[in-house]
């Protein structure tokens, strides 16, 4: 059994090459027509990249983190104050979004901006619905204690200014982002994080979940 631990310019009419692009412009929106996206959704530090590693894997769909956009940037452009990690955060999201846009199928894991709640943090979910047509939400259900203890033990790039937190400030925090998820936006699978997760049945869930719900659709 596998398992996973918790935790252009306009071109002529006649100029071939239009005809190309034109050819191109059809092929990407069909991607976005026909395209599939697995949300992964929940509290920081409550497995969802654990899960959607795995996900990713199992459903062999394309796999994007925002995190590993930001670190990137900071990377590129330095670790600074809390201002310099927001605007490069806000600039990772707009690259996360873009390359996920490119994927007819992808697993998509970020600390998203809640439902209800803070509504200064996260990465913004509105394009999503434009962007794909069948979208699964995989909802990484960890008690806010738990996942608060395991955030303040992680080890991530120093631009995230984790360790700058204030522990009881961010318990606090942590207990009312809690009631932000699940975030609605597509077909909701629930997974609890707190132990072992079973990849492989998980990963069967939520292929069920994408098949057509209309039966004359799968006529």
């Amino acid at each position: 059994m596998n398992r996973v631990d918790a935790i252009g310019p306009a071109i002529g009419r006649g100029d071939p090459a239009g005809h190309l692009t034109t050819r191109r412009r059809l092929k990407e929106r069909a991607l976005r027509l026909d395209g599939k996206a697995v949300v992964v959704t929940g509290l920081p530090a409550s497995g969802k990249t654990t899960i959607a590693r795995a996900l990713a894997a199992s459903l062999a769909f394309a796999f994007l983190d925002k995190d590993d956009f930001l670190e990137c940037l900071f990377e590129e452009q330095g670790v600074g104050s809390r201002q310099h990690r927001m605007a490069l955060s806000r600039r990772s999201d707009e690259l996360f979004q873009e390359e996920a846009r490119s994927h007819r199928a992808v697993v998509l894991v970020s600390h998203w901006r809640p439902r209800i709640g803070p509504i200064d943090t996260g990465t913004p979910t509105d394009w999503l619905g434009e962007a794909f047509t069948d979208i699964v939400e995989v909802c990484c259900v960890c008690a806010p204690q738990t996942a608060t203890e395991r955030f303040l033990l992680r080890r991530r790039h120093a631009g995230h200014l984790d360790r700058k937190k204030d522990p009881i400030a961010f318990a606090e925090w942590m207990r009312t982002l809690a009631d932000g998820y699940p975030l609605g936006v597509g077909a909701l699978v629930e997974v609890a994080t707190e132990g072992n997760v079973d990849a492989m049945e998980l990963a069967n869930r939520v292929r069920a979940a994408f098949q057509p719900r209309d039966p004359a659709a799968a006529t």
